[in-house]
């Protein structure tokens, strides 16, 4: 660059001298040079407006999000000018101010339009086309651009450590070199993954252009499903990247309290279906059902900080609580996978008056069933609806309106149907019970997870690995095989079991049998299905994940492996909400 430079000497001639232009200063020939390498000149215009005129003021894009629904707020807390850590991410740049180059962002001031110097080798000073990095002994190497360009991003950092990023067209890895302010030698990390996706993987274990906001000295990454896919040898599971799990409960084993005593009984075998609530500045009660043949309902409780503080039995000589699901006056609806099963409501708040006197619900009715979960349409409050899946070949599910709201509105009165598709598009509520069960025959045997988002009923059915989607408002349904729209690593290619609803972003789901069960995310904007976490070894061979749940602020996620008998504690290293 800076021999192109010299090359110009004192006066750049066209043709016939009618573009001649005398230059003294060494700006202006540095505009001119730089006019003729990034600018298209008209013939009639010798001026530099596209260089000296201001840029007209940026705006992001109306309710953009990225893919984890950050906002471009998000990103101008969490990263510096211009997003040298996220750039590449799901076109932020296009759609944030904050995010875009120099060049246009309106945060922009006139020392970067005017790019600091540095020294010619003859004395005369010319403006470069990158600023200047904290000092260092090393000089600023251009590359000129190839087929696969290299972006230099050299800004201010605390660390004085420059970083460039590389990106590779054929893969969605990122590569990243930093170079130590120490020797001045660069070191390159090769890339991790050469698997292609929508969006490209960060490095991990590397620090990152922002500070974490844990309370923790470890670096950061940014939670990434389906990417990267971190070993925790001693759990034996992948993580996807910006997720870090610790061990909190094992079957057959008292649990540590945070008062440093033990729990006086041990967790409970078999866990399955859970769910959590909320006990306001007390903490909150992660709910827990057994499928043991003695079935029962445990309750697993935290403060505020997310420590155990006493782990007691809600539920006894039930059998079999398979499934359930939480109710909107905060209780839980624990259901028993056994002919002629009931579905129990559960309080776990030691305020209530209901508290440890469980109650059969209406919903299974006189008869009963071998029923899994339970999804809550509350949009009407005074007469919330509750849809239950059944696991059974003819299995028909049900739709119970009740007539009232709160805990009696389960033991009271309210009208029950059950769900028959018509058609390849239609279903229909009907009275007609055996025109139901042949339907579930046909349609949906052992339907299993079920979750209600927004006017809409997601359920699986485990047999076919299908994924219903009830449009409630127009009767129509969609359906799809679960995992086969897969992005990143991972598969999610064994029977789906429960459902549940993320932040009106994602549906959680569990996996029941195969090489490597896990837990995956499906994207209720793009319909793509992506890995949290997955079995990492053999240990968990043909188990089956259960109890997805989080916290009143999602900070925590909840979930485990039935067979083995272990209970996780998940969190995002950056410390924010599960989406």
């Amino acid at each position: 660059f800076v021999i192109a430079l010299a090359t110009l000497g004192d006066g750049i001639p066209g043709a016939d001298g009618a573009d001649a232009v005398n230059i003294v200063e060494p700006e202006n020939r540095y505009r001119i040079y730089l006019k003729r390498q990034l600018v298209k000149r008209k013939s009639d215009q010798d001026d530099f407006e596209s260089i000296d005129s201001p840029s007209l003021p940026c705006t992001d894009t109306p309710g953009w999000t990225d893919l984890l629904g950050n906002t471009c707020e998000w990103y101008e807390q969490k990263d510096e000018p211009g997003c040298p850590a996220y750039v590449a991410l799901w076109g932020v740049e296009e759609h944030c101010c904050y995010c875009k180059s120099n060049s246009t962002n309106e945060t922009t001031n006139e020392s970067t339009l005017m790019p600091s110097t540095s020294e010619y080798e003859e004395g005369t000073t010319f403006p470069t086309l990158v600023p200047v990095i904290a000092p260092s002994g090393n000089p600023i190497e251009i590359q000129v651009p190839t087929q696969t360009p290299t972006i230099l991003t050299s800004t201010e950092r605390p660390s004085d450590v420059p970083i460039s990023f590389t990106p590779t067209p054929s893969t969605s890895s990122l590569s990243l070199t930093t170079t130590a302010p120490t020797t001045g030698q660069p070191t390159t990390a090769q890339p991790v993954s050469e698997v292609p996706s929508d969006y490209p993987t960060l490095l991990t274990r590397t620090p990152t252009l922002h500070p974490s906001v844990a309370q923790s000295d470890s670096p950061t990454e940014q939670f990434l499903p389906g990417e990267l896919l971190l070993s925790n040898k001693e759990l034996g599971i992948e993580l996807s990247s910006g997720l870090e799990a610790k061990l909190i409960a094992s079957t057959n084993k008292k649990l540590k309290l945070v008062d440093g005593k033990k729990s006086s009984l041990s967790f409970h075998s078999r866990m399955d279906g859970a769910g959590i609530i909320d006990l306001g500045d007390r903490g909150y009660v992660y709910v827990s059902n057994s499928e043991e043949s003695a079935g029962g309902v445990y309750g697993l409780q935290f403060n505020l900080a997310g420590e155990i503080v006493d782990y007691k039995t809600l539920l006894s000589n039930t059998k079999r609580n398979c499934g359930g699901g939480l109710t909107p006056h905060n209780t839980w609806i624990s259901c028993e996978e056994v002919k002629q099963g009931q579905c129990w409501q559960v309080s776990a708040d030691p305020n209530s008056s209901n508290y440890l006197h469980a109650q059969k619900t209406m919903i299974g009715g006189s008869r009963g069933g071998r029923f899994e979960s339970v999804a809550t349409d509350s949009r009407i409050k005074q007469s919330p609806v509750y849809f239950v899946t059944e696991d059974s070949t003819f299995g028909a599910m049900r739709r119970f309106q009740a007539n009232s709201t709160g805990w009696h509105s389960l033991h009271a009165g309210g009208d029950t149907s059950y769900l028959r598709i018509i058609d390849d598009k239609f279903f229909e509520w009907t009275k007609n019970l055996s025109a139901a069960r042949k339907s579930a025959y046909a349609h949906y045997q052992n339907s299993e997870g079920i979750s209600f988002n927004d006017g809409t009923l997601y359920f699986t059915t485990k047999s076919t690995q299908k994924l219903f989607v009830l449009d409630l408002e127009s009767s129509t349904y969609k359906l799809e095989t679960t995992g086969l729209d897969f992005q990143g690593k991972g598969s999610f290619n064994a029977m789906p079991d429960q459902v549940i609803n993320g932040d009106k972003r994602f549906l959680y789901f569990t996996e029941s049998g195969g090489k490597t069960p896990g837990v995956y995310v499906r994207d209720m904007r793009t319909g793509k299905y992506m890995t949290i976490f997955a079995a990492g070894d053999e240990r968990y061979l043909n188990d089956e994940t259960v109890g997805v749940a989080f916290s009143p602020g999602r900070h925590f996620m909840y979930a485990g492996y039935q067979i083995s008998g272990v209970l996780f504690e998940f969190r995002r290293t950056d410390n924010l909400p599960f989406p």
